[in-house]
């Protein structure tokens, strides 16, 4: 589904500021996971990288579908991370708002593991 001109003008704006926010936040994670002494390098480690492979999956299918086309199917994404607030969608036309209007919002948390024991 094409969006309208106007809309797709804005789009490119809000996945400007979405984008700043998804890797803001990645490096957000990222920071708390290695700041967290109570766990061994190896694990987080791990849980770095398991974080750096997940949201590597989630910034393709929010970002790299850049076509009026595929802007409505990339805002449900962005909404549905949680990375657009309700007042900066709202500048949106009413079919482009009614057609992201089922998005649940999953914003982002972090997976903590168990402490991994690494074999000998």
């Amino acid at each position: 589904m094409t969006i309208l001109e106007s809309d797709w003008k804005t789009f490119k704006e809000l996945r400007k500021i979405a984008l700043d926010r998804f890797y803001q936040g990645v490096l957000a994670d990222a920071n708390t996971i290695t700041q967290h002494d109570a766990l061994s390098a190896h694990t987080r480690y791990v849980m770095l990288y398991r974080l750096m492979r997940d949201r590597d999956k989630d910034v393709v299918r929010a970002f790299d579908r850049y076509s009026r086309s595929s802007a409505l199917m990339s805002l449900a994404s962005m909404v549905m991370h949680d990375l657009l607030t309700d007042a900066e969608l709202s500048i949106l036309s009413e079919s482009a708002r009614r057609s992201i209007d089922y998005v649940v919002r999953q914003p982002y948390q972090l997976e903590w593991i168990d402490e991994i024991v690494p074999q000998d």
